[in-house]
């Protein structure tokens, strides 16, 4: 097991719309939108270690993604080729900096991203109430996007964790 929560980081929130003929190839798209340029996802949920960095610098992505590299990401998604869909997270940035912040992502298919990030929302403030901690401040994205004639949408939401050199 490696100790992740005793290293120091930077969570990198990002997002992604994409389009194609199959609905991988509209997850691919809408990865590379997202600057995921050619990392094997280590799917991850809930939790960024305290101490680590918050950024919403998605362009910081791009050279750090590449190369076949193995991240952890916590991620969601939805796909379609013939109704809208949506994707959100809500990180819950804990008032006590030595606990962790918690992620909760939300996708679907004929919702609009206010409802997803309505229920990412929810679903963070029961987290912080279950484990009695405070929420010192919420980070948010939300997206939503109609599917092309003949073609499928993902609309994908990130949190994608890049450890510090050194």
């Amino acid at each position: 097991m490696h100790n992740w929560h005793l290293t120091k980081g930077t969570a990198y929130l990002t997002s992604g719309i994409g389009y194609g003929r199959e609905k991988l190839s509209a997850f691919d798209a809408a990865e590379l939108d997202a600057n995921i340029m050619a990392a094997n996802a280590v799917q991850v949920s809930s939790f960024i270690p305290p101490g680590w960095q918050i950024s919403g610098d998605k362009d910081a992505l791009k050279p750090l993604t590449g190369k076949g590299v193995f991240l952890p990401i916590a991620y969601v998604y939805s796909v379609s080729n013939d109704s809208p869909v949506a994707a959100s997270f809500a990180i819950g940035v804990n008032r006590d900096p030595q606990q962790a912040s918690i992620i909760m992502e939300h996708a679907g298919i004929a919702m609009t991203r206010d409802t997803s990030l309505r229920i990412s929302e929810i679903n963070v403030q029961d987290a912080f109430n279950a484990r009695n901690w405070a929420i010192d401040r919420l980070e948010k994205i939300a997206i939503d996007v109609l599917p092309r004639e003949g073609l499928y949408v993902c609309a994908l939401v990130a949190v994608v964790f890049i450890v510090d050199k050194g």
